[in-house]
């Protein structure tokens, strides 16, 4: 997983796509959307960790979903906007005292990181007449946007 993730960074560097990003930001560019569940974490060899990388110029966005079994955090790490380097479990602290959020809920369910308001929200279901098909709550900690589905329902 990790090995595709700098493929795609390094692809995008290749390609200029610096330039797209600061030229217009998220409505020109697409962002980099990574899904990582409770089986690519199980995958990974022993010693491994994900490093989920936010400190980038280019709007990312990590959806972590652990619906089919839950997430282990200690085999994921965050590189924060801000420049910090921590395990997503101390970072997920915060979020949980900040939002009052339980670890159980955070594993078992699903949510997004990202880098960019915009890109996070970017392809939450909406219907007409309503606020949306999706219950969530954003949460800003650390520079990092968190998009916690509080459930998913259904449109």
């Amino acid at each position: 997983m990790w090995m595709r993730a700098s493929f795609v960074a390094l692809s995008l560097l290749v390609a200029g796509c610096d330039d797209v990003f600061t030229a217009g930001g998220v409505a020109t560019a697409t962002p980099l959307f990574t899904s990582i569940t409770a089986g690519d974490l199980r995958e990974l060899e022993r010693g491994e960790s994900v490093l989920v990388e936010l400190d980038g110029d280019y709007p990312v966005v990590f959806e972590f979903d652990g619906r089919r079994g839950a997430l282990d955090f200690g085999r994921v790490e965050i590189a924060t906007p801000e420049g910090r380097r921590l395990p997503l479990q101390v970072w997920a602290e915060a979020l949980v005292s900040a939002h009052g959020t339980g670890f159980a809920e955070m594993a078992g369910g699903r949510f997004r990181l990202a880098n960019d308001r915009a890109a996070a929200s970017l392809g939450i279901a909406v219907s007409p007449g309503s606020q949306g098909c999706d219950d969530i709550d954003i949460v800003d900690i650390d520079g990092v946007v968190a998009v916690l589905f509080l459930a998913d329902a259904s449109c």
